[in-house]
């Protein structure tokens, strides 16, 4: 094991309004302030959102992949284990917030060290 990520490599963002944030929008109101009820506690956020990394982009290199690809999978360093995901144009967190550009690490995938 070996440390990936270091606390000025994390990327904050505000916390969205959970599942009702995937929702489809509907001119009719009355169907939001359901699914806002239904869903009115604040999730944990499923991924930590950091900064471009150098060691993400090396086993793109190795590979002969194209350059500047806008998404892709990131994974150890060390092992080749799938840690999470990239995108350039954005993703949306598992709280609802859209966050761009997007370097996720799902927190399953991470031993949290203090």
């Amino acid at each position: 094991r070996r440390t990936l990520i270091s606390n000025e490599d994390f990327v904050t963002h505000t916390q969205g309004s959970g599942q009702t944030a995937f929702s489809y929008n509907r001119r009719d109101n009355s169907y939001s302030s359901i699914m806002k009820d239904k869903y009115n506690s604040k999730p944990l956020c499923s991924s930590y959102f950091i900064e471009p990394l150098d060691w993400i982009f090396l086993e793109d290199k190795q590979s002969d992949k194209e350059e500047g690809e806008l998404d892709g999978k990131i994974k150890c360093p060390k092992c080749k284990a799938k840690l999470g995901n990239y995108n350039w144009a954005g993703m949306q967190c598992s709280c609802g917030t859209w966050v761009t550009p997007s370097f996720a690490i799902h927190r399953e995938k991470v031993d949290e060290v203090y």
